[in-house]
């Protein structure tokens, strides 16, 4: 994981702070502090492949999930890649599992993915410009 010359020391530590920052608000179902980690004209398609263009929309949308499907759950994410394209802008790939979600059945099951966000910074503050989590899942005739 190692970045171009293109981002300080600083920008590398401040993109580790900002998803420690959205894994600590998932975790407490905050979905509010979630959709700040976004830049206000940031968008999200979540693995349905719903659209999420904007911060208030991506608080609308991280809302409903948050007391649906993912209300209780617990996200933990790995840093795997982090590229910066311009001085203030990066991207920044990342394995997730969400545990606690509970299946059709009612039984606790986890959920494994990866999500790419597009981060831009924006006076002195690294925020999400664009986030496209997703659940790889074998392409038809093949076992993956």
């Amino acid at each position: 994981m190692s970045p171009q010359k293109l981002g300080s020391p600083q920008d590398e530590q401040a993109i580790r702070s900002l998803a420690t920052e959205f894994v600590s608000a998932w975790n407490k179902n905050d979905f509010k502090q979630m959709a700040t980690c976004f830049s206000t004209d940031g968008d999200l398609i979540n693995p349905a492949g719903r659209i999420a263009r904007g911060r208030t929309e991506v608080e609308r949308l991280m809302q409903e999930e948050q007391a649906g499907p993912f209300k209780g759950t617990r996200l933990n994410t790995q840093q795997k890649h982090l590229r910066f394209l311009k001085p203030d802008v990066a991207i920044a790939d990342y394995e997730f599992e969400i545990s606690q979600m509970r299946g059709g059945d009612g039984k606790n099951t986890t959920l494994k993915g990866q999500v790419t966000f597009v981060l831009h910074k924006e006076n002195d503050r690294w925020l999400i410009a664009a986030g496209r989590p997703m659940v790889p899942s074998a392409l038809p005739g093949t076992s993956r």
